[in-house]
């Protein structure tokens, strides 16, 4: 295999970047008389044996039987985990006691509650049968009020069976989904299935223990001999900036590309036993299909992190991490812009994470360069290496795979080119300045949203690819074979009253450059005024040490505080005052700090952490307004 060494930035000859073994791909790029460009890889996806990441499970068994292939802390904190043999034999009982339920291609099975051991159980026996799985974000049911999202994701998806972790937990959530008319689906509950005294009720220990009879082996081969490339095997949900949730069938056919994709570019996993330690929810299709597939088809132990990127849950994910080694580490920026301040802090931390990662990995928005140095500063301090950081560029309408980049970049944000099996096309935008739309086509795409034509004739062009609503530009406009930059959102883009265009994922990024550490995120604000201001929060404990009295303040007392907001004034008088960045537009003259972190709720935030700038607004319309009134209140930071 042609492995590609990291190229090293410069100045970095001292400290060499660990190698990226990944194999060099060229990319074939054809130039249409329109501007638009369509890229490919040269090279084919390999052919593998394999429907589905479930029809890994066996072998492994065989060969790594008493390995753990999940493990997860239990309610006193230890880790408690199931192997590869057991988890085989679960896989197989638990499908056929599905199959025993009535569920089939056209009796699907909804999941409501979070990561967790018997989660992945029941996702690949689920896969293994042919069951389609449609697991929901856990806030649908938890934390929502009247559950419109959670009846409308089952008038979509109408479930045959609804498995929770905690059958209590999801009382009310359950009752909601029987006013819709499902109230007879049987619930599948690890804990709580026995006190309910309700035939509705299914125990998950006696389903993970359901004997293999012949004749349930016999029906479990009949229910896989049924399955084809067109079958669904996942439904996965994705509410855009409506908040109505659209129902993304990902067919087997689409699970298949991506092992094959897998098979390509990290052959490497094969040489070794992997550990990963992921958040990521599995109803999304980073952590759902990608980070979980990734796991099974290459034999990993994997680790499910009970934290978070926000305050009060990070710790659990630092905690976790000096106890478990990545042999790769994927997050969101935000999650990155917290272990930063971390790693720098805790020697105990750095020398677990860098001691056997190969890289590391973001996704959901592009990754400030400050952050990315200051991390860069610890490993070469801790291991005398820099640890690449790689990411790519996909959604769940494409499961999750499209384009990536498999060496270091010289400045973050360069999703590299099409794997092998994804094809883009990239159509100029207005503007002259250099940024285009980017679509995808191939056997990773999805077919079209659920009960919604209206939507899915909108989301593909006439030569169907499909419109991911992303900008990327070229790293080098001369040899688009270097990669794509990410450009941020189209659908974020706005005018200022000058008739000036606000790219607004390039003044967010400048703004977490110039204030870092100090914020972990930002919202882009000046739709109809004449210049730019943004809400942003705090990062709690980078603006805890900016001076002794500020130690131990939450962040409400933070955000108000004048020391803070005096800190945050000088930032933008700094980036105001640089000429590249007024003629960019790119300047933000105001800034405001909130207490309150994104709601998941209320749709301000993805649960794997990307930011929804318009819904954000839109429910903070109020300290929008604030930002732009003649005498701005003194909590408010000003670049003049």
């Amino acid at each position: 295999m042609t492995t590609l060494t990291a190229r090293p930035s410069p100045g970095d000859a001292i400290h060499p970047v660990r190698p990226v073994r990944m194999p060099q791909r060229r990319t074939l790029v054809e130039r249409r008389h329109d501007g638009s460009l369509i890229l490919r890889s040269a090279y084919p996806p390999p052919a593998i044996a394999q429907a589905s990441f479930a029809d890994f499970i066996e072998a492994w068994a065989r060969t790594r039987g008493e390995t753990p292939a999940f493990r997860q802390r239990d309610s006193h904190g230890a880790w408690r985990g199931v192997s590869w043999r057991e988890l085989w034999q679960q896989v197989q009982s638990v499908g056929a006691a599905l199959l025993e339920l009535g569920l089939d291609q056209t009796h699907p099975l909804m999941l409501l509650s979070g990561n967790s051991i018997e989660q992945a159980v029941l996702l690949l026996a689920a896969e293994y049968v042919g069951v389609p799985a449609a697991p929901v974000s856990p806030a649908y049911a938890m934390l929502s009020k009247d559950f419109a999202r959670l009846k409308a994701v089952a008038e979509s998806v109408p479930p045959a069976a609804v498995f929770v972790q905690d059958a209590k937990t999801f009382e009310r959530a359950l009752d909601a989904l029987s006013a819709t008319g499902h109230g007879n689906a049987p619930v599948i509950a690890v804990h709580g299935a026995k006190e309910h005294q309700h035939a509705r009720y299914r125990d998950w220990a006696t389903l993970a223990a359901t004997e293999l009879t012949p004749a349930r082996r016999a029906a479990i081969a009949a229910a896989r001999a049924n399955i084809t490339p067109a079958s669904t095997a996942r439904v996965l949900f994705t509410s855009g900036s409506t908040g109505v949730p659209k129902g993304v069938p990902l067919t087997f056919g689409n699970l298949k590309a991506v092992a094959a994709y897998f098979a390509d570019n990290f052959t490497f996993l094969s040489d070794t036993e992997p550990v990963f330690l992921d958040w990521l929810p599995w109803h999304h299709g980073l952590g759902g299909v990608l980070n979980l597939g990734r796991s099974v088809q290459f034999g990993a132990t994997h680790y499910i992190d009970d934290g978070r990127p926000v305050p009060g849950m990070i710790e659990r994910t630092v905690r976790n991490l000096r106890e478990v080694a990545p042999t790769i580490f994927t997050s969101v920026p935000s999650a990155w812009t917290v272990l930063a301040d971390e790693l720098e802090h805790n020697t105990e931390l750095a020398a677990s994470l860098f001691s056997k990662a190969h890289f590391f990995g973001y996704g959901g928005a592009s990754l400030p360069t400050d952050v990315l140095e200051r991390i860069q500063r610890v490993a070469q301090r801790t291991i005398g290496q820099r640890i690449a950081f790689l990411t790519g560029l996909a959604c769940t309408e494409t499961s999750g795979m499209g384009t990536y980049c498999s060496w270091e970049s010289a400045t973050p944000g360069n999703i590299g080119t099409p794997v092998p099996g994804s094809e883009v096309k990239l159509v100029p935008l207005e503007g002259s300045d250099g940024r285009y739309e980017i679509r995808m086509r191939g056997a990773n795409v999805f077919g079209g949203y659920i009960k919604q034509p209206d939507l899915t004739a909108a989301a593909f062009d006439s030569e169907g690819f499909f419109k991911l609503g992303d900008a990327v530009r070229l790293a080098n406009p001369d040899d688009p074979a270097q990669g794509m930059v990410f450009a941020g959102r189209v659908v974020e883009d706005f005018k200022l009253t000058n008739g000036t265009w606000v790219r607004t994922g390039a003044v967010r990024l400048a703004l977490l450059e110039h204030c870092a550490p100090l914020v972990t995120d930002a919202v882009i604000c000046g739709h109809d005024h004449a210049y730019l201001a943004a809400l942003a929060w705090p990062n709690v404990a980078a603006c805890q040490r900016l001076a002794p009295e500020l130690e131990g303040l939450d962040a409400a007392a933070l955000a108000r505080h004048p020391r803070v907001v005096a800190a945050l004034s000088e930032r933008l008088r700094g980036q105001y005052a640089s000429s590249d960045a007024r003629g960019a537009s790119l300047a933000v003259e105001r800034l405001l700090l909130m207490a309150e972190p994104p709601s998941m709720d209320a749709n301000e935030i993805a649960d794997k952490g990307y930011v929804n700038q318009a819904v954000t607004r839109a429910r903070r319309a109020p300290l929008v307004d604030l930002l732009f009134q003649p005498d701005p209140a003194p909590h408010i930071a000003r670049a003049r």
